[in-house]
């Protein structure tokens, strides 16, 4: 079985298990040279949020990312809950093949087995390849324990990740020797990275309503690791957002939502770009 899809520059194009395979294969090998916490510089950069399958949201980031031309960071959770995760996947796959060091495909808490195994990307493989989804299931799961954590942008010092801050980490150096290949997330922190959340109302910490072992941070936990680790933004996704956006501790902290459509619900669907000492978020209906 095969599906016929969209490609990168607009022309149908059939999907086949082999295909999807052959792009695993390229990129598992590129990202499993790539460091947990990757170090750039760039003096325009995008930052793309949550798709989790949406295709109507993908193809206009998709548009924005051909004319802009910069360095894009995808935030992670590009499966699960849409009906498109693998066509989102495959695209995203196909770019950073063509140009590595232009796109940086950051790990979601949804690039996890324990979690795309009930939210939808298991069975959306199982429904378009019956035949094949089991053995490709895995090697997506392996591909996804190899992408990276975060990416620090060290002239702008800014510092991207999915979730949040770990509670118990001082800098961005904590985060360095974190393993890479966990299939399913068992270090505390790597947990806490793809998890936690940012309160405006708390100053320290408490637990989060996600689960055991994640965090809601709050103003001290944000200000000290920034300041210890001389970064002066976080940007991140995770978090669902109707309005696409939202800003917490002084504008320093940015989280972006980029889905359209979000399990039946209408998003206003946001990137973002840092250009030129500037922060912009860019809204996606406004590219339609």
């Amino acid at each position: 079985m095969s599906v016929l899809t969209i490609g990168i520059y607009g022309a149908l194009f059939v999907i086949t298990p082999e295909y999807v395979r052959s792009l695993i294969e390229e990129l598992m090998d590129i990202l499993s040279k790539e460091k947990n916490v990757q170090d750039l510089n760039s003096n325009c950069t995008l930052f793309i949020g949550d798709i989790h399958g949406d295709y109507s949201s993908w193809s206009i980031i998709r548009r924005i990312i051909e004319e802009k031309n910069a360095l894009t960071i995808f935030l992670g959770d590009y499966v699960d809950r849409g009906a498109n995760s693998l066509e989102v996947i495959t695209e995203i796959m196909e770019m950073k093949n063509s140009d590595p060091r232009k796109f940086i495909l950051l790990r979601g808490n949804h690039e996890t087995r324990d979690i795309n195994e009930y939210y939808g990307f298991l069975w959306e493989l199982r429904r378009k390849f019956p035949s094949s989804f089991a053995t490709l299931y895995t090697m997506f799961n392996e591909l996804f324990s190899q992408m990276p954590a975060v990416a620090v942008i060290d002239n702008i010092r800014v510092l991207c990740l999915h979730g949040g801050i770990p509670i118990q980490v001082k800098s961005v150096d904590d985060l360095r020797d974190l393993p890479k290949g966990q299939i399913d997330v068992d270090d505390p922190i790597l947990l806490q990275i793809l998890w936690n959340d940012p309160d405006d109302s708390i100053e320290n910490y408490a637990p989060s309503p996600r689960g055991p072992g994640i965090y809601i941070f709050g103003r001290k936990i944000f200000e000290n690791f920034m300041r210890n680790s001389e970064l002066q933004y976080l940007i991140r996704g995770h978090t669902y957002l109707p309005e696409g956006f939202r800003y917490f501790f002084n504008r320093k902290l940015l989280s972006i939502f980029s889905p359209l459509n979000y399990v039946g619900s209408k998003v206003k669907g946001k990137i973002a770009m840092f250009c030129n000492d500037d922060l912009e978020v860019i809204d996606l209906l406004k590219h339609k």
